[in-house]
């Protein structure tokens, strides 16, 4: 049996044909990547919801629910919770270098970028934290919690850890300034440069992807990391989550 539905574009839509030996599912991601390419969906990008594409392909929700995961896994479209699916404009560089620095990184890329602090709190480092930072294990840091956008769109969710004795009431001093780096200035620190870097690919928490707003079935980066000031002293160890559709890491050479 085959369906032949109207397109986004009010065209006729590619069929989908059910006993043809290709999953319905897979079916639909094609016609839709196909669409997405000859770009059928508008100045926005955004394709029709769940229900809609269910109507038009005669199929439940379910079947339309994991063509859209596999492409937003492919990176051709991201699911943006509360707002809808839209198709990818395409990732964006970002540099891991020895100056590692998110505004930097934007620029180049000829975006802006909106930092905002989303909670801090003065707490005991664990081991981990502890030995990153060539502190005490129970040494008291600040944990500071932050997300980067772009054109009101998540790029990075991050949690970083400071020396709390180096940096007396850091959280007041980043809500006068802008960015991390000009608070460090506040503390003498005028630079600093990036010592190691760790970085892998999970699926995210469902913290991490209320903070990203995507879907926890996309996949997101994430970098750990240590910086030092310019006498080699630990002053930031992080933990930065990347939207995978979103951003690109671009490895330096010679780091």
């Amino acid at each position: 049996m085959t369906s032949n539905e109207t397109g986004a574009t009010g065209t006729p839509g590619l069929a989908v044909e059910r006993g043809a030996g290709v999953a319905v599912w897979r079916q639909i991601e094609q016609i839709l990547s196909a669409e997405i390419t000859a770009k059928s969906f508008g100045e926005d990008g955004r394709l029709p919801s769940e229900a809609e594409l269910a109507r038009r392909f005669d199929v439940n929700r379910h079947t339309v629910r994991r063509a859209m995961l596999r492409l937003a896994a492919t990176g051709l479209v991201s699911v943006e919770q509360g707002r809808g699916t839209f198709v990818q404009p395409g990732a964006i560089d970002y540099q891991i270098g020895r100056r590692t620095r998110f505004t930097e990184n934007l620029r180049r890329n000829n975006q802006a970028s909106v930092g905002v602090v989303l909670s801090s709190a003065k707490v005991k480092a664990d081991p981990v934290t502890a030995k990153a930072l060539s502190i005490r294990a129970g040494t008291f840091v600040y944990e500071i919690e932050t997300r980067h956008d772009s054109d009101d769109v998540p790029l990075t969710y991050a949690r970083s850890w400071f020396p709390a004795m180096r940096f007396t009431d850091l959280p007041g001093v980043l809500a006068g300034v802008q960015g991390v780096s000009a608070a460090l200035v506040e503390f003498g620190v005028v630079d600093y440069t990036r010592k190691w870097s760790r970085i892998g690919c999970i699926l995210p928490s469902s913290d991490v992807a209320r903070r990203l707003q995507i879907n926890r079935a996309q996949p997101v980066m994430w970098v750990e990391s240590v910086d030092v000031d310019e006498a080699g002293v630990p002053i930031k160890y992080g933990i930065t989550h990347f939207a995978a559709d979103r951003v690109q890491l671009l490895v330096e050479d010679g780091i």
